[in-house]
């Protein structure tokens, strides 16, 4: 009877596991979905800006911005996004393991964090984060992206870097996220991605001049590829934590499976047992008792 309590016990603490891990798997697929919806609403005006930055760079090359300009210094900067907890496979190991491969190539000079993992990680490695940011990782928003675009900004006026790079994962369908690299700073035409689905066709006049508008497109291109690279990385995040629980939904309803027929056949053994002892005493008793007061 204890083996047959102890399956007991331990199928009612994988049931209410399963329970719990269930429950994050539905909560995981709404908040992708809520994601992927916000990144689709903002898609249209960034992806414009995205245009217009790299066909200006592109057919003007006499427009100079100071976000545009090379700095030889080689003095590097990373905004590495993760997650704010774990449970999500190997979400937050494969973007941190990225970001600190790709630190070593450069003389690292700042590090910029979002998402508390993010900070637990570099802390391990012993390396100090210069700026943090936890609230920007469960629900992103457009002020989260421009308060983060602001202060890299006021480091990089104030010449303490030359180059800034934002490391995040990039969310291409539920099944495929990719870890990727982009450089933030200084903005680059062939760094842009040539992605970009727009109506724009021929050629475009820009009034009152490349440059001005050039001015202004900036700082809305960099915080719609901070704003982008968040939302790819919490709906990647949400993705990842989606396959991760049902992943454990299946090994708890195997495991369910498993120790229901272990503690059936015991419990059925259990009784046969019982019941090969009532037979065996009645058949003693029958033959004992009975047997001997008919001789008497």
């Amino acid at each position: 009877m204890a083996d047959i309590t102890a399956i007991r016990h331990r199928i009612k603490s994988i049931g209410d596991t399963h329970q719990i891990t269930k429950a994050m798997e539905l909560i995981s697929v709404a908040k992708m979905r809520k994601m992927t919806e916000k990144q689709a609403f903002s898609s249209l005006y960034f992806d414009s800006v995205r245009y217009t930055v790299k066909d200006i760079l592109r057919h003007s090359a006499d427009v100079q911005n100071k976000y545009t300009a090379l700095r030889g210094g080689g003095r590097a900067a990373y905004v590495v996004i993760a997650g704010d907890k774990g449970l999500a496979g190997a979400f937050n190991n494969n973007v941190l393991n990225l970001a600190w491969e790709h630190m070593q190539r450069y003389p690292v000079h700042y590090v910029i964090t979002i998402g508390q993992m993010a900070r637990a990680f570099f802390e391990a490695k012993k390396q100090p984060v210069d700026l943090e940011f936890t609230h920007a990782v469960a629900s992103p928003t457009l002020h989260d992206a421009r308060g983060i675009v602001r202060d890299i900004l006021d480091l990089y006026d104030k010449n303490l870097m030359d180059e800034v790079y934002v490391v995040f994962t990039h969310m291409y369908s539920s099944a495929d996220h990719v870890p990727e690299v982009v450089k933030l700073l200084p903005i680059e035409e062939k760094e842009i991605r040539a992605d970009v689905n727009t109506t724009f066709s021929g050629d475009i006049c820009y009034d009152p001049s490349p440059h001005e508008v050039l001015e202004v497109l900036v700082p809305q291109y960099l915080i719609g590829l901070i704003y982008t690279a968040l939302i790819h990385s919490a709906s990647s995040e949400h993705a990842a934590r989606m396959v991760a629980m049902s992943s454990a939904n299946k090994n708890a309803e195997k495991m369910l499976g498993e120790l229901g027929l272990t503690y059936n056949r015991l419990r059925q053994g259990a009784i046969t047992s019982e019941l090969l002892d009532l037979t065996s005493g009645k058949f003693f008793y029958e033959n004992t008792v009975h047997g001997g007061q008919e001789k008497e």
